[in-house]
């Protein structure tokens, strides 16, 4: 072998230190499964592609509560040969039937085109109020970050709430009940956790709180420090730290409007968890 030959096998070439491009399909594993090396590639790799996910969350977000406004199903599957006996026997009985499964359905449509789109915008809302967070406390730390950078760090680490959706949806269509006291605001209405409590108040706020946190809230706060330590080199520690600061933040803010829509609701209501996790 000449030497020429030798140094032309050890020169690596240009497009050999390329890293291999990866699909989109093939990043949404990666980040629920392989979450370090994944964010590591995205750092300086598919930077227009979070539209991608975005879009995957926000079907997965508003899933809930489109199955939540479906008709009833055992009006759906009531037999006709049940519906001609009832209207036989008590034809005022079966037009208050009627009436409680049209009436909702036409009333309450544009309510739930509403709900849809708060839903949508929230969301949008909790990606770029935690892409600015992530920013100011990067920036904190002493590490050189990037909104942008930091919104799409936001976007994919916001796949634990689209798999939520997902089984919520799922529960929703196979027991036909919609889901009350999310996460586990259910302990707010143990009367023994209450006693510890004041009333009014002070029971809103932990529901308020204790429906944030649930397995998939817990999986996005890591998420998002794994993927912090990857965007800004960040110590497990700091990026942890940080992530569950900004998390403590944004659930705090959101007790203001959980106690003054609760205390007309009440407690006993559906609370659900709000766009910021």
């Amino acid at each position: 072998m000449t030497t020429e030959s030798a140094v032309e096998q050890s020169v690596v070439k240009p497009e050999a230190m390329k890293p291999v491009k990866k699909n989109v399909f093939a990043l949404l594993l990666g980040v629920l499964f392989r979450p370090r090396v994944t964010f590591g590639y995205l750092k300086d790799n598919h930077k227009k592609a979070w539209w991608l996910p975005a879009l995957l969350i926000l079907l997965l977000t508003i899933a809930p509560l489109w199955a939540a406004s479906r008709p009833s199903p055992a009006a759906q599957m009531m037999p006709p040969d049940q519906m001609e006996m009832i209207t036989n026997v008590n034809p005022r009985m079966m037009e208050g039937m009627s009436s409680q499964i049209d009436a909702p359905s036409s009333a309450s449509s544009g309510l739930n085109f509403l709900k849809l789109g708060g839903a949508i915008l929230g969301t949008f809302a909790a990606w770029l109020l935690w892409g600015g967070g992530l920013y100011l406390a990067s920036v904190f730390l002493g590490r050189s970050s990037n909104f942008g950078q930091m919104f799409r760090l936001a976007v994919w680490t916001w796949l634990p709430y689209g798999l939520r959706g997902l089984a919520q949806t799922i529960y929703i269509l196979v027991t036909g009940e919609a889901i009350a006291n999310a996460g586990f605001s259910g302990f707010v209405i143990d009367k023994s956790v209450t006693s510890m409590l004041p009333s009014g108040p002070g029971q809103l706020a932990m529901a308020s709180i204790l429906s944030r946190v649930d397995v998939f809230m817990i999986w996005h706060v890591l998420l998002v420090s794994v993927a912090l330590m990857a965007f800004t080199s960040l110590t497990r520690r700091k990026a942890l730290t940080a992530t569950l600061a900004i998390w403590i933040v944004f659930a705090l803010v959101g007790i203001v409007p959980a106690i003054f829509g609760g205390m007309v609701g009440g407690i006993g209501g559906s609370t659900g968890s709000g766009p910021y996790g």
